[in-house]
């Protein structure tokens, strides 16, 4: 974490200039908006929204509000604004939309999930304003989505607000907007029309920058506001006057803008409720869910979050913000005697002033190191935030300094007061308050993120503080522009050499022992930020979009709820890593034009009346399944009879969804229902149809290139994802191998697609050699899973339709239950050649001249072929 004095800024450090962005200065002659007052849709009138449409109704605009909450409706209309009763209805016939909503959730329901969305009514070329607190990531996927709908002429502004109710009726708020180009020209005059000229920002990185630098703002709000009743209540509890105590801080260099905005409504009851507990609480689960997926520790806010939930818990989530001063004054005169070393007025407001800076203080370091985490520009943010609801003169004063010590400019000898200053007034705070019984939720964790710094640097300026306290490791990350945004980019998969499984068995053509490529690859965040600071405007590259790995992964239709990361925390070389932009993710394996794929007239499917019959021997998708070894006839109708089993899944209770232990144990291919079936998309006979069931991250091994883990717990049985890549002809494959000029064989990523091969088959297809999927260059996150001789998955074949057994499915599942964080495997081999070496069928001269294993584990074989 950042430290500087919080005395006068030196002559030398780096000084605060307030920004304007030029993109805002009008030339008199260029006819604005507000000449033309173009009709708007507003979708969201809560306290911001409010305010922000009939200030835009004040500026003579015809504006439609829409809004869930029926008086608010009304009193819209008598601000003269009209109303509508879906959102479909508000956006009818209208460019240019606001929405205003709570979260991610509503914004997604409004615009396309829900009953009468906006997004199918908008007109062509419409302009997008969310001004919504939505996590960056949720802003990107939006934007994809509208993309694969056919929707990509809506132009999408990523504009989240800061200000408060007061400023969004006079149209000065702070605005953070992220966009392309042609989305600017369109909205800027709205945008201008809502902000303060001074405190536009034009946030570079299209869309998610704006999300992501409120993100860092709120990280300052959110420890701002719990530092006021913090130190409100810190102040009671020392027998201070309140009102006095208010005073000194707002007079003292511990002056804030959530101090002053909220410890008023301290005085009347915590009323009128200007903004309430459960808004902050969305807002610091986006920073701690962010900072846990760009690998950036979040103390202060995760500290915070913590007791705003202890509120929520409370029954105080619709209360004022200010309320949550009853967290420290409740144990008021019950908690005794106690006695304090405090005796003065002044010296207990001299440890008030210490508590509030030091809250500041941690909150100013952990906002700007998040901000240059995510890559943002720190000089934009640092503008913005002092002169938004996250400023202080804490932030002012020292922000600069902090900003030069990020990028590695700073002067770690400089500085007029020292780490020991701020550290001591917080020790002694800290220490009263444990005298007194009094918690001090905030200012604990402030004084063990100082205490650490000191006790590794021991007395020192402000500037040795920043460079201690932010960690290295966070530094150096390499950071991709839009990916939350400073998820590093691992390195091209090395490629491994590997040779086929034994006739029936199925196997992933992935290697443990690296191969140098023939040429140095570029990094990826230096091939796709010309992607990222370009994307939808007019003259940016479309071979660009197409290459980009974050595009390509947010495509998926299952990223929203999982989905796919890629880190390298590796240490040395390894670090610099990065995956290979010629690589491209897929969702779907894709058959070369060779292929042959059977037409929709040669297509069968089931004809179950309902989901319950799929799993019964009258389901024809289970015409070739083994019978289970358990009857049921408890629920079978008379005129049917006795019913056998055939379901391969749990279909009830804890199991439900995971594959049965027969079938795991086994090497059964697995059948299952698919679109042509006349049963629902809901059937429990179509697991690995619906696709991913869990989040994937790829990350750099120590010593085996790529692998790939979960962030959360697998059960034994249960689906994992398909592997994937292009489907080719075995003479193609067998070209591949010939002319690959990274490994002696071009088995690395091939799957021979052979389970059901048979020379006496009727089917010629299946009578010939098999085809064969090629995950090299384009495939799924399964791409990069390793090889273990104890692995915690296994492939299946998996069939929907039977004109499809030639391309069948590769699924994996896990064969144990998996923890979060386990590096996912398979035997490449499936056993094979260790039930050989078994039976003395590999001679020892010929293992020395075999592939290394380079596993691990307890029954690693010491080679895999």
């Amino acid at each position: 974490y950042c430290m500087q004095s919080l005395g006068r800024v030196s002559s030398h450090q780096h000084q605060l200039t307030p920004r304007v962005p030029q993109l805002l200065h009008f030339e008199p002659n260029i006819t604005t908006m507000a000449d033309q007052k173009p009709p708007v849709a507003f979708i969201g009138l809560g306290a911001m929204g409010f305010g922000m449409a009939t200030h835009l109704i004040k500026q003579g605009y015809p504006v439609t509000g829409f809004d869930v909450w029926a008086p608010t409706l009304k009193r819209f209309e008598e601000a003269g604004g009209s109303t509508a009763t879906t959102p479909a209805e508000a956006v009818l016939n209208k460019e240019h939309v606001v929405v205003m909503v709570a979260t991610a959730q509503q914004a997604q329901t409004v615009l396309l999930d829900g009953p009468n969305a906006a997004v199918p009514k908008l007109p062509q070329g419409a302009v997008v304003l969310l001004c919504s607190t939505v996590p960056c990531d949720y802003v990107q996927a939006l934007q994809v989505q509208l993309n694969s709908i056919g929707r990509s002429d809506i132009l999408l502004i990523d504009s989240p607000v800061s200000g408060g109710a007061a400023r969004a009726a006079d149209g000065t708020l702070s605005i953070m907007a992220g966009m392309s180009a042609a989305a600017l020209e369109k909205g800027r005059p709205l945008l201008a029309e809502l902000s303060d000229p001074a405190k536009l920002y034009i946030v570079e990185g299209g869309i998610g920058a704006g999300s992501n630098m409120k993100m860092v703002h709120q990280v300052l709000a959110a420890n701002q506001i719990l530092g006021a009743s913090e130190v409100m209540g810190f102040a009671e509890r020392l027998g201070l006057d309140l009102a006095k105590a208010q005073k000194a801080v707002l007079e003292s260099d511990a002056w804030n803008f959530m101090f002053e905005h909220r410890t008023p409504r301290i005085f009347t009851e915590f009323q009128p409720v200007a903004s309430a507990v459960q808004i902050i609480v969305k807002d610091t689960s986006i920073i701690t869910s962010e900072g846990r997926r760009s690998s950036f520790a979040t103390p202060m806010t995760s500290a915070a979050e913590q007791i705003y939930f202890t509120a929520v818990g409370r029954g105080w989530a619709m209360d004022d913000d200010s309320s949550l001063v009853r967290l420290y004054t409740e144990g008021n005169g019950k908690v005794g005697p106690v006695y304090g070393t405090a005796e003065s007025e002044e010296d207990k407001t001299a440890l008030v002033l210490a508590l509030m800076r030091g809250i500041l203080l941690c909150a100013a370091a952990e906002s700007l190191a998040f901000a240059h985490t995510v890559s943002l520009d720190l000089d934009q943010v640092l503008d913005l935030c002092v002169n938004a609801a996250g400023g202080s003169k804490v932030l002012e004063k020292l922000g600069p300094a902090i900003i030069k010590e990020l990028g590695g400019a700073g002067d770690a000898s400089s500085g007029e007061s020292s780490l020991e200053d701020v550290f001591s007034g917080l020790s002694a705070a800290v220490e009263e308050a444990q005298r007194i019984k009094t918690p001090l939720y905030l200012g604990t964790q402030a004084l063990s993120i100082l205490q650490r710094v000191t006790q590794s640097k021991g007395t020192g300026s402000a500037g040795v503080v920043v460079k201690e306290g932010y960690s290295p490791h966070q530094q150096n990350k390499p950071a991709c522009p839009t990916l939350y945004c400073s998820i590093p980019i691992p390195a091209p998969s090395r490629v491994f050499s590997s040779q086929h499984a034994s006739h029936d068995q199925i196997s992933p053509r992935a290697s443990s022992t690296p191969v140098e490529q023939p040429h140095q690859l570029p990094k990826m965040e230096e091939a796709m930020k010309q992607h990222f600071f370009h994307h939808g405007k007019p003259d940016t590259d479309p071979s660009e979009a197409e290459k980009c790995h974050w595009c390509q992964i947010r495509s998926f239709k299952t990223h929203k709820k999982l989905p796919i990361t890629i880190v390298n925390e590796a240490k040395g070389d390894e670090r610099k890593e990065v995956l290979n932009p010629d690589f491209k993710f897929i969702d779907h394996s894709i058959p070369s034009d060779d292929v042959p794929i059977a037409g929709a007239s040669f297509r069968t499917g089931c004809n179950c009346a309902d989901d319950e019959q799929c799993m019964y021997s009258t389901c024809e998708c289970l015409d070739e399944m083994a019978p289970d070894s358990d009857e049921d006839m408890s629920d079978a109708p008379p005129a049917r009879g006795r019913r056998i089993q055939k379901f391969q899944y749990y279909h009830s209770g804890t199991k439900a969804g995971l594959l049965k232990s027969r079938i795991l144990d086994s090497r059964e291919p697995i059948y299952e229902c698919h679109d042509g079936c006349s049963c629902s998309k809901n059937c429990p006979n179509r697991v690995v149809e619906r696709g991913r069931t869990v989040p994937l991250q790829i990350f750099r091994t120590k010593n085996r290139g790529w692998g790939v883990k979960c962030p959360v717990d697998i059960k034994k049985g249960q689906f994992v994802d398909k592997y994937l890549g292009e489907i080719i002809t075995s003479e193609e494959a067998n070209r591949r191998r010939a002319e690959s000029t990274v490994s002696d064989k071009k088995d690395v990523y091939l799957f021979a697609l052979d389970k059901f091969s048979d020379p006496d088959s009727p089917d010629p297809l299946l009578r010939a050699p098999p085809f064969e999927v090629d995950g090299e260059w384009m495939s799924g996150p399964t791409r990069f899973i390793n090889h273990s001789c104890d692995p915690n998955m296994r492939i299946f074949a998996r069939v929907g339709d039977a004109v499809d057994k030639h391309v069948h499915d590769l699924a994996l599942f896990a064969i144990r239950d998996i923890p979060a964080g386990e590096e996912l495997t398979f035997d490449y081999v499936d056993g094979g050649l260790a039930e050989e070496d078994a039976g003395g069928l590999v001679p020892d001269d010929k293992k020395k001249d075999m592939t290394k294993c380079l596993c691990g584990t307890k029954k690693c074989r010491g080679f895999l072929w």
